[in-house]
């Protein structure tokens, strides 16, 4: 039996970009374009309707797709004997279901959120709701990379503690100099790209404020943390990895601010967000950790959760866009709530994370600490011998006062045995008295 590979964030990409399922990936971008033109086409309805409708089919497809006859039919397999490169359109074959299955979700909602519809009330309002879940999948992007980049931190079950902790100076100076290089790159490197002259000092007060403020409130558990090697570890290397995703954000929302940056550089960055996000939601679904799989989330059919993800975040934003007609709002409060979900996972995350490791270290000590007594070297009786002892126990108590009566010569059961007056003297005459 071959044996399965562990998961790792390369695996999982190399899956995500299988030429097998790729089609899927890129009609989920030209979808995406074409229901966002026509949500600005003042048509949201009918664009809420496109982007819930692919989402919920491949909500169903995902588990599914772990069946090997429905598998095959979406995704594309190549003979590799033979040599033969099939035509190009032979490869969109497997998205005749996805699309079957869309139009199909599409053309429910219609008749039951349409004009006709039974719930034709709720259906006008389904633009609003699917802008509304913006804010979910802006938490969702934050905790999501909270737990992909905690779960990737392996550490040792080995350690040592120390009650006055160690120091946090290496730590802090090693990110303070992460944000820094950072800052300096993005900023200065945009500035470049753009030929923009003016150097601003905005961007790195901007990102040192909020540095300073992740800094203040998350002391007490990085303080916590520190007095033990093990959990000073996985403190240290994980505020590095939240806090230069946070600076990225920081910078995206002054460059959304500031009226210099181009909307199409604007709409580069977010869609690199964007594949960067649903990477990192897939992977906290799918992985407990480095090595470890779900069984509902596989690498297998991660892709398909994937798209579906991706149709739900792209048709929340196309919706707030179209009602709100200004996208560079919309992407600062993305950006706001991502931030605050980062900043709030940094002390809720950290502290659960360093009292289960201190919990686990104390069970293990509580173990090795345990004495065990052990067994007597003197041997134990047998159950014959002790059972010997409990019958010759009351036969002891009975012979006891027999040995005092039976003291002397013993008893000739033959004897006649004597009588009262054997050794009387009878006179032969017998006086008789008047």
């Amino acid at each position: 039996m071959e044996e399965t590979k562990p998961l790792t964030k390369l695996s999982l990409l190399k899956s995500l970009l299988s030429p097998a399922t790729f089609p899927h990936l890129l009609m989920m971008a030209l979808a995406s374009i074409a229901l966002f033109v026509l949500a600005r086409m003042e048509a949201e309805v009918w664009s809420a309707y496109g982007f819930i409708g692919f989402s919920v089919a491949y909500l169903c497809l995902a588990p599914l797709s772990k069946n090997e006859r429905l598998g095959g039919l979406l995704r594309y397999n190549t003979d590799e004997e033979s040599g033969h490169k099939p035509p190009l359109t032979a490869r969109f074959k497997i998205l005749l279901l996805p699309i079957v299955l869309g139009g199909i979700f599409v053309a429910l909602i219609y008749i039951i959120f349409g004009e006709s519809g039974v719930f034709s009330q709720i259906g006008s309002f389904l633009p609003a709701t699917l802008g509304g879940l913006f804010v979910l999948w802006a938490v969702a992007q934050g905790r999501f990379f909270g737990l992909a980049t905690m779960n990737a931190i392996n550490v040792s079950e080995e350690g040592q503690s120390n009650p006055d902790g160690y120091s946090p100076v290496p730590s802090l100076v090693m990110t303070s100099t992460l944000v820094v290089v950072m800052t300096f790159a993005v900023t200065e490197g945009l500035r470049f790209v753009l030929g923009s002259d003016s150097f601003s000092v905005w961007p790195y007060l901007f990102s040192f404020a909020v540095y300073g403020l992740c800094i203040y409130a998350t002391w007490g558990q990085r303080k916590e943390a520190s007095l033990h090697s093990v959990t000073h570890v996985v403190a240290r290397k994980w505020f590095w990895a939240t806090q230069l995703f946070i600076t990225w954000h920081v910078l995206s929302i002054f460059r959304s601010i500031d009226s210099a940056s181009t909307d199409t550089l604007i709409f580069i960055e977010e869609l690199l967000l964007m594949i960067v996000t649903v990477f990192l939601a897939i992977w906290a679904l799918t992985s407990k950790g480095e090595g470890s799989e779900s069984t509902l989330f596989t690498r297998d059919n991660a892709l398909f959760w994937g798209v579906a993800f991706g149709y739900a975040y792209a048709g929340s934003v196309a919706m707030i866009t179209s009602v709100m007609d200004d996208v560079r709002t919309v992407l600062i409060g993305g950006h706001i709530l991502v931030v605050a979900t980062v900043m709030w996972s940094q002390r809720s995350m950290l502290e659960a994370r360093t009292n289960r490791i201190n919990s686990d270290r104390g069970i293990v000590q509580s173990v090795i600490d345990l004495e065990i007594k052990e067994p007597s070297t003197e041997p134990s009786p047998s159950d014959t011998e002790v059972d010997d002892k409990q019958h010759s126990a009351p036969q002891i108590q009975e012979e006891a006062p027999n040995q005092e009566e039976s003291i002397g010569d013993p008893v000739d059961w033959n004897q006649t045995p004597e009588s009262l007056g054997d050794e009387t003297q009878w006179d032969d005459e017998i006086e008789l008295l008047d």
